[in-house]
């Protein structure tokens, strides 16, 4: 710069004195000249103290580094520069100062500004962090993220970029509570058991029997209690939770076949053999109304001729069962008989 100056000042010496006639040329003008040239030499001096001047003041601006404060875990202090200096924006990130925490840790930035002016200084936090340089990391958010601080004295605005480094914390699967199930037999119950896992893992669910598969259908022989395991993996931690399932026992009962109406004749036998089941495997009574009585056996004779309603029941000691069923004696005429001849007297 300062030759600059002196270049122009030559310049217009050299036109001035290019447009002076030679003839006006005096001993008086020598003089005058040779001033002008003292005056272009302590024009130099200032400019060459005045820059000396300014590189002693750059010099003294410098802020000497501080030493990076101790933090608690979760926490840091984060200096940033005097609001005068232009922000670092081509800092590649593996320079950045960084910040490690855990999952679900809290991670608070508490801001350290130098104002040489001693203004009032605002800073803003990029997301995730908040107004007050907070953030509840969660699990789950494990990963690196570059978060930007602005400071701004309402006039010059800097910048820092600070690395967070969030690190994988792994907890188990979580199983949802389920409450204990009662049914009764002959009833369909379906389960699907609740998981969640915070780390957002894949998870291998397994339900032990009888909800293996989600579904069970009871039938007459399922009365009883089961524990119901529900176990979820993540690959390296496990959960597991029970319940009980109740199935009520619900009697069936007896079932009797075997028997239909029948048509017979006088003098002949009557027989009924009634086939009873019972799906409980209760033990089961079997009576038969009269004329046959409980032996299911009837000889008829030749004076029996008619209808006769019999009524089969069976009871497993729960539930009584009967079945109705008409026995048809038809008549047969039978030639007299005789049996003896005895001598009449007078």
């Amino acid at each position: 710069m300062k030759k600059v100056l002196i270049s122009v000042l030559l310049l217009v010496v050299v036109v001035v004195a290019g447009c002076l006639d030679y003839k006006a040329a005096s001993t008086t003008d020598a003089r005058d000249d040779a001033g002008l040239v003292d005056e272009i030499a302590a024009i130099e001096k200032e400019l060459k103290v005045g820059e000396n001047e300014a590189d002693t003041i750059e010099a003294g601006t410098d802020d000497a580094a501080a030493p990076a404060p101790e933090t608690a875990e979760g926490s840091a202090e984060v200096v940033l520069p005097d609001l005068n200096e232009k922000p670092e924006d081509l800092v590649e990130e593996e320079d950045l100062e960084t910040i490690t925490v855990r999952e679900n840790d809290l991670v608070k930035l508490n801001v350290r500004v130098t104002d040489p002016d001693k203004d009032k200084v605002t800073y803003s936090f990029s997301k995730p962090l908040n107004t007050n340089g907070e953030w509840k990391t969660n699990y789950g958010d494990a990963g690196d993220y570059i978060e930007t601080i602005i400071a701004t004295d309402g006039v010059h605005t800097t910048e820092k970029r600070v690395k967070i480094v969030v690190q994988r914390v792994n907890v188990p699967p979580v199983v949802a509570t389920v409450n204990d199930i009662t049914i009764k037999e002959g009833e369909t119950v379906t389960f699907e058991p609740k998981v969640t896992d915070p780390n957002k893992d894949k998870v291998t669910v397994t339900v032990s029997e009888p909800l293996k598969n989600g579904t069970f259908v009871t039938d007459h022989t399922s009365a009883g209690q089961y524990k119901i395991t529900i176990s979820a993996s993540d690959g390296e931690l496990e959960s597991k939770k029970s319940f009980t399932l109740t199935v009520q026992n619900v009697n069936v009962p007896p079932e009797i076949k075997g028997v239909e109406n029948l048509q017979v004749k006088e003098g002949e036998t009557v027989t009924i053999k009634p086939d009873v089941t019972d799906l409980d495997g209760d033990k089961v009574k079997i009576t038969i109304s009269n004329p046959l009585g409980d032996d299911g056996v009837w000889q008829t004779g030749y004076t029996d001729h008619g209808d006769y309603p019999i009524t089969v029941t069976a009871s497993d000691g729960k539930d009584t069962v009967t079945k109705m069923v008409n026995v048809k004696v038809a008549d047969i005429n039978m030639p007299p008989e005789i049996v003896g001849v005895t001598l009449v007297r007078r």
